[in-house]
């Protein structure tokens, strides 16, 4: 009896051990869990189709719209932060780094 006790508990046990356990397959790793605020859309200033947004200047003259309805970037949050880097063949070009904190 204690036998068949012990098979039992291994076959519904084994099954918890393995799903617990980090899965790595073919070089990939894979997050379970679910996206409690949605990401802040960027662009341009007077680009954006949401009708709540706040503009953000990072350098004069270069403004950005962040839309600010729904989401992690709402309620005067702004969990990023963004850096302009001029192109070195152009003054009014270069590149816009958003990370998110």
């Amino acid at each position: 009896m204690k036998l068949i006790t012990v098979i039992f508990s291994v076959f519904v046990l084994s099954p918890l051990t393995v799903s617990a356990a980090p899965q790595t397959t073919s070089g990939e790793i894979r997050f379970i869990g679910q996206i409690v605020d949605s990401a802040c859309e960027v662009g341009r200033a007077g680009t954006l189709s949401s009708s709540e947004s706040r503009q953000i200047e990072l350098k004069p003259g270069l403004k950005l719209d962040v839309d600010t309805y729904r989401n992690a970037c709402s309620h005067d949050a702004l969990p990023m932060t963004m850096t302009f880097e001029p192109l070195k063949t152009s003054t009014d070009k270069g590149i816009v780094t958003i990370t998110y904190l």
